[in-house]
């Protein structure tokens, strides 16, 4: 039997946000006859996926100062105590990576978001070994030092994926002459396991204290400022002057959800708006929702909206980074200016009142991720990256 490729998976947390989730998802397609795999990761606060990729029997190794040694994760303590700005965790992670390195020997590092780029980089620099990187977002969104030290070493990437041409674009924009091999690869969704974890969602609606006549119109996401979801609260408000026979679910947690409560509660959306929190079944509550509303300022192939599109929902979206490569408008969805909060919610009501066009729009947008956004897809072209960059190369 040929000796299996060491690949190790290098990402900076394991919460549940659209690259994390989308590392958990690629398991069950992973050539695991071909490639030896090991997940490693730098914030121990953030842990949520880990009992998943430990229950799939993939080593797992946490980079962070304060653990013990380099050795494969338990189940146990996944959530230790914050200790400290991520920044901080660079140099010690980049020297733990080294060592870990040199033990286990593996053939390639994949990273993937800037903080696991440069450590990986650094690490693969040193050692003369490959390494890949995956960006999800375009480059002036991110923290200038972010984005310093990843301009200063994407050069020292041997293959660079983009989830979106927006995200290449800004890359390219960043590194100039120096942008090493990049290409565009879209994100991906499990589409059976994203359909069979929706259908177990029988009693939502009775958990959530959703009327029964009453349409839904939800989202799903990490509560952070380019989210807008304050822009989202508002479209809310302007619906529910509208039409008394919709609620509004908004599902997630994160630093701006005190903000999003206030908005809720000076608008007069008690009633109207549920905030079930933090949910590791989030995809269960797509499937109570008609409508996807996605208000984001920027984003680069955002999962969720893949996801809701995979369950045939119909969507309205800001038409930022790579949104509008999988929406079309009016083709499999409706795209909207960001910030345009009244232009969003004529948008609503209108598909609000047209039950068939909603209908139309959910299994087109079901169609385009079957054909062109499944997980399977994704996974096939990174790991023909991979025998590619370790062609002759011994794990």
């Amino acid at each position: 039997m040929a000796q299996k490729t060491k690949i190790l998976l290098l990402i900076k947390s394991l919460g549940l946000g659209g690259a994390e989730r989308l590392l958990v998802d690629s398991i069950p397609y992973w050539d695991r006859d071909r490639y030896d795999y090991a997940v490693a990761y730098l914030v121990p606060w953030k842990s949520t996926l880990a009992p998943a990729i430990l229950a799939a029997g993939v080593p797992l190794y946490c980079l962070a100062p304060g653990r013990p040694a380099i050795a494969p994760a338990s189940p146990m303590g996944m959530t230790p105590a914050r200790s400290g700005p991520a920044a901080a965790l660079l140099p010690l992670a980049a020297a733990r990576l080294a060592r870990l390195q040199r033990r286990e020997r593996f053939a390639l590092i994949h990273a993937d978001l800037p903080v696991a780029g440069v450590v990986a980089r650094s690490v693969g620099r040193a050692q003369a070994m490959p390494v890949a990187y995956t960006e999800h977002n375009v480059q002036e969104r991110y923290h200038p030092i972010t984005r310093a030290l990843n301009r200063a070493t994407l050069p020292w990437t041997d293959q660079v994926w983009a989830v979106s041409a927006e995200v290449a674009a800004s890359l390219r924009r960043a590194c100039g002459t120096r942008t090493p091999c990049l290409d565009v690869l879209p994100n991906g969704i499990p589409v059976e396991q994203l359909a069979a974890e929706a259908a177990v969602a029988s009693g939502l609606r009775a958990e959530l204290a959703i009327d029964p006549s009453h349409a839904v119109v939800g989202t799903l996401a990490v509560f952070r400022p380019q989210k807008r979801l304050l822009d989202w609260v508002e479209v809310a408000a302007r619906v529910a002057a509208r039409r008394q026979d919709v609620t509004f679910v908004l599902v997630g947690d994160g630093p701006e959800m005190p903000a999003i409560q206030a908005r809720v509660a000076a608008r007069g959306l008690q009633d109207r708006v549920r905030l079930p929190g933090f949910r590791a079944d989030g995809r269960r509550y797509l499937a109570v929702m008609d409508l996807f509303l996605m208000t984001s300022e920027f984003e680069g192939m955002p999962v969720a909206l893949l996801e809701a599109m995979g369950l045939g929902k119909a969507v309205v979206a800001s038409a930022v980074g790579g949104v509008g490569e999988v929406v079309h408008d009016g083709v499999n969805g409706r795209l909207t200016r960001s910030g345009a909060c009244e232009q969003s919610a004529a948008i609503l009501c209108d598909l609000l009142a047209q039950p068939a066009e909603r209908r139309r729009l959910g299994e087109a947008a079901a169609a385009t991720i079957a054909a062109g956004y499944h997980i399977r897809r994704r996974v096939a072209a990174i790991e023909a990256g991979y025998a590619r960059l370790t062609a002759g190369r011994s794990a």
